[in-house]
């Protein structure tokens, strides 16, 4: 029996000695994960500043011989009117994002806080509209859009990109988490449905918001097929269509390439720095970690 102290007392020494291993192991994992994600695009940032014999030297170097080397994105703004296709995404992201808010905001406070006949059944034949592969509906929503006249102007290409189905979920999701309590007390109080809304709902989910605004933002930004499909004019193309003009079927220009796709990084990163402390806070209430 006098054993068993000691026995008891070597189990939580190994105990405490695991804790740190775990730690160090766990630390090591999230290491590993961040360099996967991050090295691509220090290696295209690199690339950006190298010359076209450097980018081709064998072995290949990961850093360029000359560290101020601007001249490649000197060269994307000679090459192509780049400067329009920058604005013309950040106008096309921006009433995009705009408009989802809005929409995304007022629908998800009807679906959370109030109930009508066919409730459940709205919600999931919304939600199901996720389920439905973008490329499938092209063809109509083109013939659609062309019959209105809108092919290669900003509405054109906004058209699939107004309402965002993602946002209207994840709005129902960040309002349901608001006390009820607060919705009643402010009816008391005689403030009206908009009141409400204005008030007290949003104030309560704009850490959801800031998501979503980054979210569709980058979405929009990011879309390639659809102005692909809609658009004619050199004067209305975005930024990821202006990046293929720096291809061919016979090469790729890497050094132009990766300088114009670091400027087209720029203003998405620029955006998730200033919104990063609500988009972490959303992330915790909705439970959209992992």
């Amino acid at each position: 029996m006098a054993d068993l102290p000691q026995a008891g007392g070597l189990l939580r020494g190994a105990g405490a000695r695991s804790v740190p291993l775990a730690r160090w192991l766990t630390a090591a994992l999230v290491a590993a994960g961040a360099l996967t994600v991050i090295f691509p695009f220090v290696w295209i940032a690199l690339t950006s500043l190298k010359t076209p014999p450097e980018i081709q030297r064998v072995p290949l170097q990961l850093a360029p011989d000359h560290w101020g080397n601007l001249e490649n994105y000197r060269e994307v703004f000679r090459r192509a009117p780049f400067s329009r296709f920058l604005l013309n995404s950040a106008l096309l992201a921006t009433v995009s994002a705009m408009s989802s808010l809005v929409v995304s905001a007022l629908a998800g406070y009807g679906f959370a806080k109030f109930r009508f006949p066919g409730h459940s059944v709205f919600f999931f034949a919304i939600i199901g509209i996720l389920m439905v592969p973008f490329q499938s509906v092209v063809v109509p929503l083109y013939l659609w859009v062309s019959r209105l006249g809108l092919l290669d102007t900003y509405l054109g290409i906004l058209a699939p990109d107004l309402v965002s189905v993602f946002g209207v979920f994840l709005m129902r999701q960040a309002i349901e988490a608001v006390p009820d309590d607060y919705i009643a007390a402010a009816r008391i109080d005689g403030c009206g449905e908009w009141g409400i809304f204005w008030r007290v709902i949003l104030p309560a989910v704009t850490p959801a918001l800031a998501t979503l605004a980054i979210i569709k933002f980058m979405w929009t930004w990011n879309e390639f097929f659809w102005p692909l499909v809609v658009v004619n004019s050199p004067s209305m193309k975005t930024v990821t269509m202006g990046l293929i003009g720096f291809t061919n079927m016979y090469f790729i220009e890497y050094n132009l390439v990766t300088a114009a796709a670091v400027l087209s990084v720029l203003p998405i990163l620029l955006i998730f720095v200033i919104l990063q402390k609500w988009v972490v806070q959303a992330a915790v209430m909705t439970g959209l970690k992992g």
